[in-house]
């Protein structure tokens, strides 16, 4: 399942989208919130916020310490006329000089702003960069070096130096795999290598480079799949963080001496974030790098011992679902910590005092991940926002209108996407649905596995323009990890506003009409079920109890189904996702679900170090979550449609819209196949919206 490669998996696996954005999502405008009182002037922070990968929905937020406000979505404001705002997956951001620095790995640029202000001042390109660091008026960025994408053989990373002033590349050293964060002393470099996209032969060491010549000088072996760094100035110890290889080997902290270049350390500490403070080391972790939870931890790199289990002592910590990212208030001590929730919504930052009770929270962007303090509130020139003359609404919203039903298969992220709550009813389910993906909301939903639906409606009739592709079904598929739901529509020629009585037409994608696909010699090779199956139903049935995490065989056998061709097997519970996977609002003990089922696109292609390496591949055209959202051929011609036996609809338009998962198959760790859908869009409305 991709959603669980880009959220769970992200810092690992670090599987993201290149898109470049065309006729995205609206993003909403500056918004300013009071969060309380202030206890200084110092302090103030500009917030990076990533947003989901594919969706161009980075953002940056500000918080005056001044005047204790917070403003939401400051960057688009103050630079109207910058083409895609931030871009897409906002990676890492830092003050140096009278600059602000926004990594934005999948865009592949660092966006350099004014730091008083945000204003745009150049964009360098840089491909696939990650982190950013600084020493003696260069900027040193870390880049992947090549496409994102799985690949066992992909090439190591590099270090781009730049040039402060000009703003331009002056130097490039290569270093090891997929290389992280970095760290500067003693006129050298250190580099945490990750070897992300080589699973099962990761990367593990942490590169040397000499700044003076801007040459490899070695690497230190370390662990495997390293991401963090830190440099303690009191010990003059690298604090490393590796994610571990998510079998035998957890996730870890390590003290590293850059002088001896040995490794001096484990601290039995797994931590997906870290921050300096003094003699403190505060690490924080999600439960998804070989962690069994949450945790909040305090560490003193001194006495090299846990000093708290738990540094939030108020309670806060259970309000808090996805602990992202950390940081600390050089001047006031007060900690930061951000909660990306759901990956694709607005996520929640909390300030806690040094006694770790809560000051203020406020709502954030979408994955709220890094920030970068300045020293004064007062240089940050915050006026009013800027009066936006207004335009008129357009007739119609491009956008989904409405969600009317709502029923997915299980799956992994079924009961989460969007989630379940006791006494929820289908209509409740529905409202939240519409709630996520609606009106251009950009949110994200689950199909569960074959068969699970969505049927949605607009405020006007689609209409079919002979010769163009007619709408997009906004997915999140990104290279080599698609999970195609098959498309039908339906005309309202009754006008009622329902789909009643209105026969439904299946877009025919390349695989009804039996086109051969790329990949499909490989697949048959490697043992997949090409067969494109109309009138498949599945039957799956609700398990008595739900699985122990401890009892392997229960939860390989956890939600038995049969198919109406006599086939049965179960649908795993993963190691990542440990919620009810049978929609909890449905009371029968089985569901069936049917539809066309398309030929398995889930490839196993494993290399002797690589145990698994699953890639979805896509078909050409016709489906959704199948191609990336701003790929051409993601768009759906109406004149695709056709009736039940195989013959053109010859529609005027469509009302009406229902997406299912297409594919019937489980992917090793990924998980079933199991379409989501982020929203779907008329191409012929306007997408200016009144803001």
């Amino acid at each position: 399942m991709n959603f669980k490669s880009l959220t769970l998996l992200t810092g690992a696996l670090l599987l993201m989208l290149q898109a470049c954005r065309k006729d995205e999502l609206p993003i909403p405008p500056e918004e300013q919130q009071p969060v309380g009182d202030t206890a200084s002037a110092t302090g103030s922070f500009y917030l990076l916020n990533e947003g989901n990968m594919g969706s161009n929905k980075s953002t940056l937020d500000f918080y005056n310490a001044a005047t204790g406000i917070y403003h939401r979505n400051l960057f688009a404001e103050r630079n109207p006329g910058v083409v895609k705002a931030l871009g897409d997956v906002g990676n890492d951001l830092a003050v140096y000089g009278s600059k602000l620095y926004a990594v934005i790995n999948a865009s592949h640029l660092v966006e350099v702003m004014d730091v008083h202000t945000a204003q745009h001042i150049a964009k360098i390109d840089i491909t696939n960069c990650r982190y950013i660091t600084f020493y003696d008026g260069k900027a040193y960025v870390s880049s992947y070096a090549g496409p994102i994408q799985l690949d066992p053989h992909a090439r190591p990373g590099k270090v781009v130096e730049i040039d402060t002033l000009t703003l331009a590349p002056t130097r490039e050293v290569v270093v090891g795999y997929q290389p992280e964060e970095m760290a500067i002393t003693d006129g050298k470099l250190f580099v945490a290598n990750s070897g992300g996209y080589r699973i099962g032969n990761y990367d593990r060491t942490v590169s040397v480079v000499d700044l003076a010549t801007f040459t490899l000088l070695g690497n230190i072996d370390v662990a495997p799949n390293l991401h963090r760094m830190r440099l303690d100035p009191r010990s003059g110890m690298l604090v490393v963080t590796s994610r571990g290889n998510y079998a035998d080997t957890p996730a870890d902290t390590y003290l590293v001496d850059p002088h001896t270049r040995q490794t001096v350390k484990s601290l039995g500490l797994p931590a997906h974030n870290i921050r300096l403070a003094g003699d403190s080391l505060y690490a924080i972790s999600s439960g998804t790098n070989g962690t069994s939870g949450k945790s909040f931890v305090l560490y003193d790199l001194t006495q090299q011992r846990i000093l708290k289990e738990n540094f939030i002592t108020d309670g806060t910590d259970t309000q808090i679902r996805t602990p992202y990212g950390l940081a600390v208030n050089p001047w006031s001590k007060e900690i930061l910590v951000t909660d990306a929730g759901n990956y694709v919504t607005p996520g929640k930052l909390y300030c806690f005092g040094t006694d770790g009770v809560l000051k203020w929270s406020v709502e954030t962007g979408d994955i709220p991940a890094h920030i970068a303090f300045i020293e004064d509130a007062a240089t940050a020139n915050l006026s009013p926002t800027p009066v936006i003359p207004e335009q008129p609404l357009p007739t119609h919203s491009p956008y989904l209108t409405r969600v009317l039903e709502y029923c997915p298969a299980p799956g992994q992220f079924v009961n989460r996407m969007p989630p379940y709550e006791a006494g929820d009813t289908p209509n409740d389910m529905c409202s939240k649905v519409q709630d996520e993906i609606a009106d251009g909301r950009g949110g994200v939903i689950t199909l569960g596995g074959f068969g699970g639906y969505v049927t949605v409606g607009f405020d006007h009739t689609i209409i079919n323009k002979v010769g163009q592709r007619d709408f997009l079904v906004r997915g999140n598929t990104f290279l080599n990890n698609s999970e195609p739901g098959v498309i039908q529509v339906a005309y309202d020629r009754n006008g009622n506003g329902i789909p009643d009585s209105d026969e439904w037409y299946e877009i025919a994608g390349s695989a009804h009409r039996g086109d051969t696909e790329e990949w499909t010699d490989k697949a048959r090779t490697a043992g997949n079920d090409l067969r494109l199956l109309p009138h498949y139903e599945v039957t799956y049935y609700a398990p008595a109890t739900e699985p122990a995490a401890t009892d392997s065989t229960a939860r390989a056998r956890y939600i038995r189904w049969r198919d109406n061709h006599g086939t049965e097997g179960f649908l795993p519970q993963n190691n990542y996702n440990r919620q009810s996977y049978y929609p909890q609002w449905v009371n029968a003990h089985s569901l069936t679900l049917g539809g066309t089922r398309l030929p398995q696109n889930g490839i196993n292609e494993a290399e002797k170090f690589a145990p698994e390496l699953h890639r979805l591949y896509s078909f050409a055209y016709g489906y959704a979550d199948n191609l990336p959202n701003n790929d051409p051929a993601a768009a759906i011609d109406i004149d695709w449609a056709v009736d039940a036996d195989g013959q053109p609809a010859h529609l005027p338009g469509v009302n009406f819209i229902r997406v299912y998962t297409g594919v019937m198959q489980v992917n090793g760790w990924v998980g079933e196949c199991s379409t989501e859908i982020s929203g779907i869009e008329d191409l012929h409305v306007s997408h200016k919206l009144n803001r």
